[in-house]
C-alpha cells in the first residue's frame, strides 16, 4: 500500500504530541493473552533469523499495559528489544485513527524518514522528536521483565520507531492501542507482529498498514524475508 505524504506527515505530527496528558485506558489484552498469541506467532513464522521476540502493548493513551516474550526466559531474546518493542507500540498507537482513515504501521514510515535515492525524506528527524523516558525501563531485577511486575507497566514511555514491527490495534473499527514486536530483523518483527495481531483478533478491517518492499518508496529487504506476512508488492 502506498500512503500519501499528507496522511503520513499529519499522523507523524500526532505521534510527536501524543505523549501528553491522556489518561490510561483499558488494555486491549492481558499479559497472558499476549504471551499465548506471541509464542504461537513466533512458532508459525519462518522469516528472519529465527530469533525470539519481545512484545509490548499500549492502551489508547500510549501507556504500556501488557508485556511478553516468546523465549524460555527474559534473556532468551535480545534484552535491548524490550524497550524497542515498547517504542514501536507507542508509535503505532500514536499513528492510529479510525480504520477507514488508514492505520499506519512503523514499517510504512521508513521511506519518509530514511529518504530515497532521489533525496526525498520529508520526515527526516522524526525519530528524535519524541525521546524515550528511560526512568522506569530498567528498574528492578531481570526476573520482573515480561511479567505482571515489569517496571514499564503503566508508564507512558514515548519513543518513535521508523522500521517494521509496530502495528495499531483495533476493535469494531476503532483504534484501541498499539502492538510492538522486536527481537529479529525489522521484516521478521513486522511479520510476526502481523501474525500476533491476527491471533489476538485486533486487526483493522481492512488491514491496510502493510509493509511494502522497494528501493525508492518502500521498506528495505531483510535476510530471509520471502515469507514475510502483511506485505504489499511494490
Amino acid at each position: 500500500m502506498m500512503i500519501s505524504t499528507k496522511s503520513v506527515v499529519a499522523a507523524a505530527f500526532s505521534v510527536l504530541i501524543f505523549s501528553g496528558g491522556a489518561e490510561a485506558g483499558e488494555c486491549p489484552v492481558t499479559n497472558g493473552q499476549l504471551k499465548k498469541a506471541l509464542v504461537s506467532a513466533d512458532e508459525a513464522d519462518s522469516s528472519g533469523l529465527n530469533n525470539h521476540y519481545w512484545a509490548v502493548v499500549t492502551d489508547r493513551s500510549g501507556a504500556v499495559c501488557a508485556i511478553a516474550y516468546s523465549g524460555e526466559q527474559a534473556d532468551s531474546q535480545w534484552l535491548v528489544s524490550r524497550q524497542i518493542a515498547a517504542a514501536k507500540a507507542f508509535t503505532a498507537n500514536g499513528l492510529s485513527l479510525t480504520a477507514n482513515s488508514g492505520p499506519i504501521s512503523t514499517a510504512q514510515l521508513y521511506p519518509w524518514v530514511q529518504g530515497s535515492p532521489s533525496g526525498g525524506n520529508p520526515l527526516f528527524g522524526l525519530a528524535f522528536g519524541n525521546p524515550v523516558d528511560g526512568s522506569a525501563i530498567y528498574d528492578g531485577g531481570l526476573g520482573k521483565y515480561g511479567t505482571e511486575k515489569d517496571p514499564m507497566l503503566g508508564r507512558r514511555l514515548g519513543g518513535t520507531i521508523t522500521f517494521g514491527g509496530g502495528l495499531g490495534l483495533y476493535r469494531s473499527g476503532n483504534a484501541i492501542g498499539g502492538l510492538g514486536l522486536s527481537g529479529d530483523t525489522a521484516c521478521a518483527d513486522h511479520s510476526t507482529a502481523w501474525r500476533t495481531r491476527l491471533k489476538l483478533k485486533l486487526a483493522p478491517n481492512p488491514a491496510v498498514d502493510t509493509l511494502t518492499f522497494g528501493d525508492t518508496n518502500g521498506h528495505p529487504h531483510c535476510p530471509n524475508d520471502g515469507a514475510t506476512q502483511g506485505v504489499t508488492a511494490d
